[in-house]
């Protein structure tokens, strides 16, 4: 053989040798990998393993005035469960409103059934842990999960439990982040329940509490799901979300109705969304009509409106108060950060309840 030839041979075994070996070696890593995965995927399903034997059913429940983070996560954290074999249910305690009526209608799932008594039953929470924004007869119930993106409420048990709050824009994005540490698959279904639980809870990502966690979920539950245009989809649900049709003032502050304590003073909460500024300022004057019977129905000390307008680059929010004791209480949190104007403290962002106004009251409160 000539020389040249030998060279060329000599040449193609080494690529051939070279090529093996690293082929070899992504094998190699793509074993380790799986192994580190499988091995996270043990660890993390310890947790519920360590509750023991759960053969009774279990009821999963976001908290009353039933919002769209707190409908789609009861859905997909039951689902969640049973995919390990639980025999779990998704459940309601209020009527559904119109945004999560449209998601869930735009995923083919139906509303879940209402609960009326958690008293003897086995029950998971999802975004809340106030058994004044819980089921009745909670106290009664046997709590094995809390999985919330809130501050910790009053809620105990007396025995362990599955605990996972994260200060993340949307509880959808803590189930999702639990799934993939699970290796639990979803369908498309799930899909859109997740990426319309994240919208809206982030409010299309303007939420100050918005977190890279949530857009990264999004990002990919979203092409999942099939959304190609997140800000067309999302704007049908604020559309059907401000639809409060022949919908009552009373009810129009309940439909997303949020009760609080401390320091032994209680107070409420109630959100509403609005288009423009002028539905604003009339939203405002409605939501002060009712809100001081709403207040001594409720036994509140204290009770608020936040009226919000967010959508395209507008972020207002207006904040009401119900008498002269709730109006001092806006005007030492957050009067110097708007301007007083037709009833109402007027902020040009969006003030959301859990991550500012709860916060801010509950830290005045103390004092």
């Amino acid at each position: 053989m000539k020389k040249s030839s030998q060279k060329i041979v000599i040449a193609a075994i080494i690529v051939v040798a070279a090529c093996t070996a690293f082929l070899c070696g992504k094998n190699v890593e793509k074993a380790n990998n799986k192994k580190v995965q499988e091995l996270n995927v043990k660890l993390h399903r310890s947790d519920m393993l360590a509750l023991g034997q759960i053969d009774e059913p279990i009821y999963v429940t976001g908290h009353k005035s039933p919002d769209s983070d707190t409908v789609t996560s009861s859905i997909l954290y039951a689902n969640f469960l049973r995919e390990l074999g639980y025999d779990a249910h998704a459940v309601v305690l209020g009527e559904v409103t119109n945004e999560p009526a449209y998601i869930l209608e735009s995923a083919g799932v139906e509303v879940p059934p209402l609960l009326e008594d958690a008293s003897g039953k086995t029950m998971v929470l999802v975004d809340h842990s106030e058994y004044t924004q819980s089921a009745d007869g909670l106290k009664d119930a046997k709590i094995i999960s809390i999985i919330d993106h809130h501050n910790d409420g009053a809620v105990t048990t007396s025995t362990q439990l599955v605990y996972d709050a994260r200060p993340l824009g949307a509880t959808a994005t803590i189930i999702w982040i639990r799934y993939r540490d699970y290796g639990i698959k979803y369908n498309q279904q799930m899909a859109k329940l997740f990426a319309g639980g994240i919208l809206s809870d982030t409010k299309n990502f303007q939420s100050t509490g918005t977190t890279e966690a949530d857009r990264i979920a999004f990002s990919i539950v979203s092409k999942e799901a099939g959304i190609k245009d997140a800000d067309a989809y999302y704007k049908e649900m604020y559309k059907a979300k401000i639809s409060y049709g022949d919908m009552s003032d009373e009810q129009i502050f309940y439909s997303d109705y949020k009760e609080y304590e401390i320091n032994k003073k209680k107070y409420s909460v109630g959100m509403v969304n609005v288009y423009d500024e002028n539905d604003a300022k009339d939203m405002v004057k409605r939501m002060k009509s009712i809100m001081p019977k709403a207040a001594k129905d409720k036994g509140m000390d204290y009770a608020f409106s936040i009226i919000q307008i967010y959508h395209d680059d507008i972020g207002i929010t207006y904040l009401a108060a119900a008498d002269e004791k709730s109006d001092e209480i806006l005007q030492k949190t957050f009067g110097d950060q708007g301007t007083y104007s037709d009833g109402a403290i007027v902020i040009n962002l969006i003030v959301g309840r859990k991550r500012m106004f709860v916060p801010a009251v509950n830290a005045l409160l103390e004092k």
